[in-house]
């Protein structure tokens, strides 16, 4: 694929981005695993935990407005369900669960590598042009210059121009140019 200017613009702009849909994707992959490695497990509670639920759980019988003659008997009931009540299985979307942590990876590898891309091309360029890019593409969306020269001229304890900054900018874009159109 070759790269021309505006792509180049574009990954800059993005570039804060990507690094924080890069933590979100990491953080819903962890979370997809979790949920993946307790799928199908079993959770078992004591007798005596699963009666103190059921016999808590319910309304008393002179709250009770029924139209039949089925008086439910509370005790009874609970001494023939509550085994029923015992193993507690956890019935996640394995398969749901499988995708979308496939999804996410395959999501995060795209955002890695334009991660890696364009900290490799600031990383190869000289502080000043570095500096230029980083401040008005990244810092400022490509939308504010005047910024970026306040910033530049404060750390190089320079005073250029908005024409000279434009020019150094070029300069450096037409060099990522060069490394990533091999």
């Amino acid at each position: 694929m070759a790269y021309i200017k505006e792509d180049v613009e574009k990954m800059l702009i993005e570039h804060k981005e990507d690094e924080g849909k890069k933590i979100e994707i990491e953080l819903k992959l962890e979370e997809y695993e979790q949920r993946l490695d307790y799928s199908g497990t079993v959770y078992e509670d004591t007798e005596k935990e699963v009666i103190e639920n059921m016999q808590v759980s319910g309304q008393a019988y002179d709250n009770i407005h029924s139209n039949t003659n089925n008086i439910s008997n509370k005790v009874h009931d609970t001494a023939m369900n509550y085994h029923k009540e015992l193993n507690h299985i956890n019935k996640e979307d394995r398969t749901f669960l499988q995708s979308e942590i496939n999804r996410l990876e395959v999501e995060k590898e795209k955002i890695d590598k334009k991660i890696v891309r364009v900290k490799n091309w600031l990383d190869k360029l000289d502080s000043r042009e570095a500096t230029i890019l980083e401040e008005y593409y990244i810092n400022n969306k490509g939308k504010n210059w005047e910024k970026a020269i306040k910033y530049y001229n404060k750390k190089e304890d320079k005073s250029l121009q908005k024409r000279q900054l434009k020019t150094i900018r070029d300069n450096a874009i037409e060099k990522i140019l060069k490394m990533a159109n091999i």
